[in-house]
């Protein structure tokens, strides 16, 4: 017969330090949820990046990096908060490991889709073909998408809801339409870069778009992480 964990006893004898943990725990999964909600802010302004540096009006989509930089800057203060309030307090070493991982791979996001806008700055998008700049749109409006699932299933997380799982599949499923449709953008960009001649653009927007995969796949991590929150919680 398996060993009962002592956490598991403690809490099963409702020990008042497992409780205040667990108080504490969904203390700073709120306040994760205020530094997602800066993250879901600046994903928006990234959207709306895209669509102005498609229809190339660049003196609009650089005014907006201005705007994302500024929120890039606010989520990392967001971060450093609840970094800061994590080293204080009752907390189990394994979910304070939990919580700082979640804050830190968000922060990903955002880091991943300033860096995505910084590049494409160094481009003339009245010099990238509009099949190119079009897919841009599309894969920003999936990156749109999975952001938006989740924080369904971050708050389902705080609420402690039964879809909690479920909603974590389907951002782990959009991570995959977000895989398939950055290859065919990707070759759109070297069928461009066959025919251009204009190597520093084309290199830009590649890696642009790898930043925004990037940020995807951050996204799918941190539903990794919720799921371990709610399988490993002790009711």
């Amino acid at each position: 017969m398996k060993k009962i964990s002592e956490e598991v006893v403690l809490a099963f004898r409702g020990h008042p330090m497992i409780w205040l943990g667990r108080k504490r725990e969904r203390e700073m999964l709120k306040l994760s949820k205020l530094h997602f909600d800066k993250v879901m802010e600046l994903t928006k302004t990234f959207k709306e990046y895209i669509d102005l540096y498609s229809d190339c009006r660049p003196e609009e989509y650089s005014s907006k990096y201005q705007l994302i930089f500024k929120l890039e800057r606010e989520a990392d203060e967001e971060k450093e908060k609840i970094i800061s309030e994590i080293s204080r307090g009752p907390f189990h070493p394994i979910d304070r490991e939990d919580i700082i991982g979640l804050v830190l791979t968000i922060d990903d996001i955002a880091a991943n889709l300033k860096s995505a806008s910084r590049k494409l700055l160094y481009t003339d998008s009245r010099n990238v073909p509009e099949p190119v700049r079009g897919k841009l749109v599309g894969l920003t409006g999936f990156m749109m998408e999975i952001i938006e699932k989740l924080g369904e299933a971050l708050n389902a997380l705080i609420e402690k809801s039964e879809d909690t799982l479920k909603l974590t599949d389907l951002v782990e499923r959009k991570e995959e339409e977000i895989d398939e449709f950055r290859h065919d953008l990707i070759n759109e960009v070297l069928k461009w870069g066959d025919s251009s001649g204009r190597l520093s653009d084309v290199l830009m927007v590649k890696e642009a778009i790898e930043n925004i995969e990037n940020a995807s796949d951050r996204a799918e991590d941190v539903a990794d992480l919720i799921r371990r929150i709610t399988v490993t919680r002790i009711p």
